[in-house]
């Protein structure tokens, strides 16, 4: 696979997770990128050397200032999904990391030294794996995955079902229920409510809609 199918792939699932968990994007991405060859060796969906059981498999150890051949365990997962999300949780779990200082490094979207405290960190025996981490993000341009802009988090979160308390969902259900009543709304409008997929920007449109058409007995 070719190195920008395979951050085509994994971009959006790494800045899905950042949100989440803080873990920078570009580091996501170019950890998987070394792990796994971009995605070309990746048995059982693992993207990033994650050990663990599920299958076994021959691989290098940098030990003892030696490189080794040795046969580990490691996770599986049913997708490439699966694995960006464990990765994160990897992270997150592992209190050496944040000891480390790498959540710091997240914060301040400093993806140089994020690589170097996952080194520290013990992430790979490698010695040179955090100058191969950097390379990577600067010569792919990965740390531009880091700067999630506000107004688009917003944006997103406009598209997502509303979080609401049960009550607040009943008062809506009998608000709208009036309009529905009246025959100013389709009953699609009103499962919404039911199901609770109703979105802030669906409600902000029904309410403008509603508020120029209810006198004029135009069905929504």
């Amino acid at each position: 696979m070719k190195a920008q199918d395979f951050i085509a792939i994994i971009a959006p699932m790494a800045v899905a997770e950042q949100r989440r968990t803080g873990v920078l994007a570009s580091i996501t991405i170019a950890q998987g990128a070394i792990e796994s060859g971009w995605g070309a060796a990746a048995p059982g969906n693992n993207l990033f050397g994650i050990k663990g059981t599920g299958q076994e498999f021959m691989t290098q150890e940098y030990i003892n200032g030696h490189w080794l051949n040795v046969v580990d365990g490691f996770r599986t997962y049913d997708s490439w999904e699966g694995s960006v999300i464990d990765h994160s949780n990897f992270l997150v779990e592992n209190g050496r990391y944040a000891r480390a200082g790498f959540f710091d490094c997240c914060k301040e979207l400093d993806y140089v030294g994020a690589a170097r405290c996952l080194q520290d960190a013990g992430y790979a025996t490698d010695p040179s794996y955090a100058v191969k981490l950097i390379s990577i993000i600067e010569s792919n341009i990965l740390q531009q995955y880091d700067y999630i802009k506000e107004t688009q988090i917003k944006e997103d979160e406009t598209n997502m079902p509303m979080k609401l308390e049960q009550w607040q969902w009943d008062m809506l259900y009998e608000v709208m229920g009036t309009a529905y009543n009246a025959k100013q709304l389709n009953w699609v409008w009103m499962q919404k409510i039911v199901d609770k997929t109703l979105t802030a920007s669906e409600l902000a449109f029904l309410n403008t809609v509603l508020d120029g058409r209810i006198d004029r007995g135009i069905e929504v």
